[in-house]
């Protein structure tokens, strides 16, 4: 089947056009509504595709979410402001990812399309970090940058979602003096969201045919990482990277196997060096945090099957109760029941990855991402951000697409052309 030019387009520059979304400061709009529009036209597709088991948990765990908020509106326990929030994150990130993942493959869009469109913002964010830092270096201060909407609505309700702030400053120490530094955020409204979306566009550049591409996709998601400052997002990318080259190649392995005994003579400094950074560089931050999934912890032990349905209020910090983790975000949700569905859910769309990238080992880089993303919802929220979950499952489906449409081009006439990109347009 032929893919959907239409559609193909739409994604591409709904993708390629991340930095345009956040100066309009429409982006946490435009991705659940692209998302909506592509699987209501996959519907009209004759041929149905059917969903992997572990998009069928996902399918459970959202149920299970909507029916804690549910009993616990009814009860009383929930706040309407949080739960609206809840329900926002229910269908602009959760719905949207299992969404597009079945609309890209009915739509048969191809692998290409997510990739080159991710390397294009992936350039984008080395330009920003260039102007930014170059900003910064010379003035010593940091570049002003506010959204369209900001501007024209200064009073907008949860104006952090529209901003258009290409840094910040975050707080290292919590002592009289506060130590204060810059912290790049790239076109994300929170630092950590630009490390976990850089860790999702390093992998995909690396599954870039065209080695100029592949290379500036790379290197705007490297430096981003490196000045978003998003710890937990670097260590993660260390670990998708070696997941991609040891699935992926011969040579891959080869080089990991030559790295072995160096790596094991210098594990003592690595092991010293990961511990300082992880633990100690924002030790206060490291403590809050603690404090924080204890208090949220004790909350879901009073309310353990299906939890509060929407993030609470915390005793300890302006932070909310149930966030900055999505391990404890889930407990303090869901309860018990949502939790074991996702859990389950991760791990079966892990196994279906791994039984992929060894028929396809070229989209090794796909279960990198995946393996990657594990390590950052340990200390984030996967329904943080509509752009990372879009862009993540359209290139997961279309890398589905990539092994069958692989497959059946061994059968295509020597004088078929494949259909024109967007690009090429």
């Amino acid at each position: 089947m032929l893919p959907d030019q239409h559609a193909e387009k739409v994604i591409f520059w709904t993708i390629a056009l991340v930095p345009l979304w956040w100066v309009l400061g429409i982006q946490i709009i435009v991705y659940p509504l692209v998302g909506g529009y592509l699987l209501l036209r996959s519907w009209y597709r004759p041929q149905p595709v059917p969903l992997l088991v572990g998009w069928h948990l996902w399918c459970g765990y959202i149920i299970a979410w909507l029916v804690s908020l549910l009993i616990n509106l009814a009860l009383g326990v929930a706040e309407v402001g949080r739960s609206l929030t809840a329900l926002g994150a229910i269908l602009g990130v959760w719905v949207l990812t299992v969404a597009v993942w079945y609309a890209v493959r009915r739509l048969q869009v191809r692998f290409q399309v997510v990739v080159r469109a991710a390397c294009i913002v992936g350039l984008c964010q080395l330009i920003a970090v260039v102007i930014g830092e170059g900003y910064l270096r010379l003035t010593g201060s940091l570049l002003e940058t506010h959204s369209l909407v900001t501007i024209l609505w200064p009073s907008i309700p949860a104006r952090v979602f529209f901003e258009a702030q290409l840094y910040g400053l975050d707080r290292i120490a919590w002592e009289v003096d506060p130590v204060l530094v810059p912290r790049l955020k790239s076109f994300y409204y929170w630092s950590p969201l630009a490390g976990t979306m850089s860790l999702i566009l390093s992998q995909i550049a690396l599954t870039e045919e065209s080695r100029f591409w592949r290379w500036v996709g790379l290197m705007g998601a490297v430096v981003t990482l490196r000045f978003s400052a998003a710890r937990m997002a670097q260590l993660a990318f260390g670990a998708a990277t070696l997941i991609s080259l040891w699935f992926g190649s011969r040579w891959g392995r080869r080089i990991l196997n030559g790295l072995v005994i160096p790596l094991a003579a210098a594990s003592p400094f690595l092991i010293s060096g990961f511990t300082w950074y992880l633990f100690n560089y924002r030790r206060d931050s490291f403590t809050l945090r603690q404090e924080m999934y204890r208090e949220a912890f004790e909350a879901f032990l009073d309310s353990p099957f299906f939890g509060y349905g929407a993030q609470g209020h915390s005793r300890i910090t302006h932070h909310p109760l149930g966030s900055h983790s999505q391990v404890l975000s889930s407990l303090y949700q869901t309860g018990a029941i949502g939790s074991a569905l996702i859990i389950l859910a991760w791990l079966a769309i892990a196994v279906a990855l791994v039984n992929w990238v060894l028929k396809h080992p070229r989209l090794a880089p796909c279960l990198g991402a995946w393996v990657g993303l594990t390590f950052v919802m340990l200390t984030e929220e996967y329904h943080a951000a509509s752009v990372t979950a879009f862009t993540l499952s359209a290139w997961l489906g279309c890398a589905w697409n990539w092994g069958e449409q692989t497959i059946r081009r061994q059968w295509l006439p020597p004088w078929w052309q494949e259909p024109p990109f967007p690009w090429q347009q």
